[in-house]
């Protein structure tokens, strides 16, 4: 809101230079007049200035809010022709005035008035596009500020959706006395549409996710939460292939026709290592052994879920023995893309896994960094691996 007072200085200093410019205009008129150092044509000046003004200012008040509103003509543009009309009209009053009152120190012909309108005119038109032009510019500066704090507030809320969805994940390794789960989650945006979980089944049992909902974003990040947080509640006393059956049939009937969630569960008895694997099109996990590296591939359907309403999930029943892994991973991995433009591809991310695997040590941490070394960025999809280690 602007002051009253600040409203008034801006009025009155806005006068004193519209008097100091009709001044110059005078003088650069009737610069060869023998009268021109006379103080009456200094006050013919300065009262065409203030003149003008206040018939710019009157004009622009009334007539021109009314072409703004009404849409007629670029509201920036409005003051072009009112400030042509108002140098005209602000002159010829000025000089009634001044005439009247005996004030003009020569005779004034109409070829002198003719010109001072001509140059009186085309100065205020010059001052009317120089408006426009700022006014333009100002509109341009202020979309860049508006755009700029937009793009600002935006980050930042995108910054809190990581946050809170990082707090959603369990801790990126989990370690007790008979198994040890690690898991990294790299998403390509703010936030992920990969997920993963690990959650108690009762009796001993773990229940390991890994997911990748189809899309990217915050809208992706909000399907990852909702199906993060159904699964627990299904798997609980259900077998994995069951449990990926009837989460299908959930999601089949809330996610949209071309929204899906490709989603690998496994149920593993930490007491004997027998591990129940169901896949709903994520990549086959990997049984890692000191003797050889197994892909897990789980028998028969292995649509993502919400792909078709009526599916029946198969599954797959394995023994990990002492010091044995199984790593889960999303596709975002293996189809990274190289500098050639093309995938890095199943069979040499399956080369990685084993060199990988070689080092033992920060398993996880080194694949990442075999398949950064393989790869270029931007990355297109999240990265998503777990790993579990049977300890005894």
């Amino acid at each position: 809101m602007v002051k009253p007072g600040s409203a008034v200085s801006t009025v009155a200093r806005n006068a004193a230079t519209a008097m100091l410019i009709g001044l110059a205009i005078i003088f650069l008129v009737f610069a060869t007049r023998k009268e021109i150092w006379d103080w009456r044509l200094a006050l013919y000046g300065a009262a065409v200035g203030l003149f003008v003004f206040l018939t710019c200012h009157v004009l622009d008040r009334t007539i021109g809010a009314w072409i703004r509103e009404s849409g007629f003509l670029d509201a920036k543009l409005v003051a072009v022709p009112l400030y042509f009309v108002g140098g005209c009209v602000g002159l010829l009053a000025a000089t009634a005035l001044m005439r009247a009152a005996n004030l003009i120190p020569f005779r004034l012909t109409s070829q002198d008035l003719g010109i001072a309108l001509l140059v009186n005119g085309g100065i205020a038109v010059v001052v009317g596009l120089i408006f426009y032009s700022f006014g333009r510019m100002q509109d341009r500066l202020r979309a860049s500020v508006e755009r700029v704090k937009e793009a600002e507030f935006a980050e930042k809320e995108l910054e809190i959706a990581r946050s809170i969805q990082s707090r959603l994940l369990p801790p990126g390794e989990l370690l007790e006395e008979r198994y040890r789960v690690t898991a990294r989650n790299i998403p390509a945006r703010f936030v992920a549409g990969d997920f993963y979980d690990v959650f108690p089944l009762g009796d001993g049992k773990l229940g390991l996710v890994v997911a990748d909902v189809s899309g990217k974003g915050v809208g992706a990040s909000l399907v990852m939460a909702s199906v993060k947080a159904v699964v627990p509640l299904l798997a609980a006393g259900r077998s994995a292939g069951t449990t990926l059956t009837e989460l299908n049939r959930r999601l089949s009937k809330e996610l949209l026709p071309r929204e899906f969630v490709a989603l690998c569960f496994a149920q593993y008895d930490t007491a004997s290592g027998a591990l129940e694997i169901a896949n709903a099109g994520l990549p086959d996990p990997y049984l890692l052994s000191a003797r050889k590296i197994e892909a897990l591939s789980v028998p028969g359907p292995r649509l993502p879920l919400g792909a078709r309403n009526e599916m029946v999930y198969d599954s797959l029943r394995v023994a990990v023995e002492a010091q044995e892994c199984v790593l889960f991973v999303t596709d975002g991995l293996p189809e990274a893309p190289t500098a050639a433009g093309e995938p890095l591809g199943y069979e040499q991310f399956g080369r990685l896994v084993a060199g990988a695997q070689a080092a033992s040590a920060n398993f996880l941490e080194r694949l990442l960094e075999s398949v950064r070394a393989e790869t270029v960025e931007p990355r297109e999809d999240d990265w998503t691996a777990l790993l579990l280690e049977r300890r005894s």
